[in-house]
């Protein structure tokens, strides 16, 4: 049998849409990661009794270096005053809503060639599901004290324990092991090199009485 010229190309397209959709991880049943999907983390949430994908939307942080506490703290020349910085957002709540306490997220990493091929183990960054605290109008990811005597700092990010595990395509999968409590939370690389930080993180707002968002992705029959 012969196949016409423009049927064979019509036939490679595809056979390679279907390779190339066939490594996308299949999330729930009639759910699967969208191809072209990878720019932002993906959470698995129930809406209405219903599993759907949300695209979860980057904020850039703000970093508060508290100039003038910590002005007024080193004047008082007192040894055990801990100089301190803050990573913020403004507002009280994230853009994006999800309302299942135990949501499951899908975020896609480039593979490294000269690492073990485990990049949720990188030696730079880890992804992790961190929870914010709220103070007036705005909502505080991580924080650092250093110690006036030595310089060193101790960082507080306010991590949720998880389970992290690579699957199909280059994605990892984060799972929150105890169900969230209601609140501002967010996905963000944490950097194993001492007081780095992400310019932005994937911030959301865990409310179980939110609107469902307007780019969330149904599960098909």
């Amino acid at each position: 049998m012969r196949m016409h010229p423009f049927s064979a190309v019509l036939f490679l397209a595809s056979a390679v849409l279907v390779a190339q959709t066939s490594i996308l991880p299949v999330v729930a049943p009639g759910l699967r990661i969208p191809n072209g999907s990878g720019s932002v983390p993906l959470a698995l949430d129930s809406y209405a009794g219903k599993k759907e994908l949300v695209p979860v939307h980057h904020s850039t942080v703000m970093v508060n270096n508290h100039t003038g506490s910590n002005l007024a703290g080193s004047l008082a020349a007192s040894v055990f005053y801990k100089p301190k910085m803050t990573t913020e957002l403004p507002g009280l709540h994230a853009r994006t809503a999800l309302h299942d306490a135990r949501p499951t997220f899908y975020i896609h990493v480039d593979q490294d060639p000269d690492s073990s091929g485990d990049s949720a183990k990188s030696d730079t960054a880890v992804w992790a599901l961190v929870q914010a605290s709220v103070d007036k109008d705005r909502r505080i990811f991580a924080k650092i004290q250093f110690t006036q005597l030595t310089g060193h700092a101790k960082r507080a990010d306010g991590l949720v324990d998880t389970d992290s595990e690579t699957v199909a395509g280059g994605w990892i999968k984060i799972t929150p092991k105890a169900a969230l409590a209601p609140g501002e939370y967010a996905i963000a690389p944490i950097f194993k090199t001492p007081n780095t930080f992400s310019a932005v993180v994937f911030d959301f707002t865990l409310d179980a009485a939110a609107p469902n968002a307007v780019d969330s992705i149904a599960a098909t029959p």
